[in-house]
């Protein structure tokens, strides 16, 4: 049977999580997948953790020479995708076993205007001994209007493509002031939305670690980014709004509504 889908993994220095993330892609039940692994010029000793991988004719590394990035690693990894649907895991998350043959299964029932597909998420929070000390469920939706995305401040979770409306958007944005290196996710939403639908699966479909070397934890400049990446969607989708921002804990920034340019 032909492979439906690729998996994304850009890393950078991922240490131990590298292997978990890996390994939740073979532990699927869904086989016949492809796994491209992005080195973005690590400089730790990640090689004895993955070498036994790559023996795998399923599983691609490639290599940058300098660090580039989140949205120019999985760009890279975008080049060499031959299936029709993309879904990208982060180095430090994980699959549940089952996470790829439900997508799977639901994107070819999927009209051709479904351009991504999310689930629900497991959400758990590590301390500096890699113990769980906080978790949570975080349902998504489904959408079909970019303002409503826009508004509600989430992205999706997790992020499965129509490796055919990444390729008409040309790949995730990097025109950025940080050069595509934060919020690679709501970036890229942003554009898609404008072309194409999401749709929701309501099952527990990925589980997402929190801990303290995330690049989320670097609050000024995602908060920076979400100013930024807001103001560029509302002008790119015609620039008749202006955002409301407001400051929520530990100094994050979200959309509190649009109003009317006059």
């Amino acid at each position: 049977m032909k492979s439906q889908v690729t998996v994304l993994i850009p890393f950078y220095n991922a240490g131990r999580y590298l292997k978990e993330a890996i390994e939740s892609v073979f532990m699927q039940t869904y086989t016949n997948w492809e796994l491209i692994l992005i080195d973005d010029y690590s400089t730790d000793q990640y090689w004895p953790v993955i070498k036994r991988y790559l023996d795998d004719n399923r599983v691609t590394l490639l290599r940058h020479t300098t660090n580039m990035g989140q949205s120019k690693s999985l760009n890279t990894g975008l080049k060499y995708v031959k299936t029709p649907f993309v879904i990208q895991l982060d180095a430090d998350d994980l699959f549940y076993p089952y996470t790829l043959e439900v997508m799977v299964k639901e994107a070819l029932l999927q009209p051709k205007n479904i351009g991504a597909l999310s689930g629900n998420a497991f959400i758990f929070n590590q301390n500096k001994a890699g113990e769980i000390v906080r978790t949570e469920i975080r349902k998504g939706r489904s959408y079909d209007e970019k303002y409503d995305f826009l508004l509600t401040n989430r992205t999706l979770m997790p992020r499965f493509y129509r490796t055919s409306a990444l390729q008409k958007i040309n790949g995730w944005p990097t025109d950025d002031p940080y050069g595509g290196r934060y919020r690679e996710d709501m970036r890229i939403l942003y554009r898609l939305i404008e072309h194409y639908d999401f749709h929701w699966i309501d099952e527990l479909l990925y589980q997402h670690r929190r801990h303290q070397t995330n690049h989320t934890r670097q609050v000024k400049k995602y908060s920076e980014l979400v100013e930024w990446s807001v103001r560029d969607a509302l002008k790119r989708w015609g620039d008749h709004y202006s955002p409301v921002f407001i400051t929520i804990s530990d100094g994050w920034k979200r959309v509190s509504h649009l109003e009317p340019k006059k």
